[in-house]
């Protein structure tokens, strides 16, 4: 048990009446912590249960986004490809896999990048028939990759990227 000392002092403002309290060695004050003493320890718990879905969701969503824009590009790429050279299919497929793979963010955990092509009244094109189109036909190019973002503390679904763009048979040999 701590020893009390009280006395009595005369300040400026009258007396005044001051207790000390003297703890034994080896940790006698550990028995009068604050009832809060845990308290910091489980706000810091509950900011960072917050913050890390929402850092890496940012990552995440900045992946997303980087995913979508090389898809978009590599599409256009391949649309001017074969808008030039309808035989050029090999290249144009291979422009929209090389690009995504090159992101910023790289290609990895990424599905199967798929890439078709229709003609102007949506009939589905493979490469034997691309080759068909004469000077002037129209056809779209769509591409499309399932990504996973990956958010701690947050299960998400797979999200479908698509890109589709439009092109005209400028060039035929």
């Amino acid at each position: 048990m701590p020893s009390r000392v009280v006395w009595m002092s005369r300040g400026s403002w009258g007396l005044s009446i001051r207790e000390a309290c003297f703890f034994p060695p080896g940790g006698g004050a550990r028995r009068f912590r604050s009832p809060r003493h845990g308290q910091a320890s489980l706000e810091v718990l509950i900011v960072l249960l917050l913050l890390i879905p929402l850092i890496f969701g940012a990552f995440a969503l900045s992946r997303g986004v980087a995913i979508k824009s090389s898809l978009d590009s590599g599409v256009a790429v391949a649309v001017r490809a074969l808008s030039l050279d309808p035989s050029n299919w090999t290249f144009a497929s291979n422009a929209v896999t090389t690009t995504v793979a090159q992101n910023v963010f790289g290609g990895s955990g990424l599905g199967p990048i798929h890439f078709e092509a229709y003609n102007s009244s949506g009939a589905q094109l493979f490469e034997s028939t691309f080759d068909d189109l004469v000077l002037g036909d129209g056809f779209y190019i769509v591409a499309w990759v399932v990504y996973s973002p990956q958010v701690p503390l947050l299960p998400l679904a797979p999200i479908t990227l698509r890109a589709r763009h439009y092109g005209i048979v400028e060039r035929v040999d």
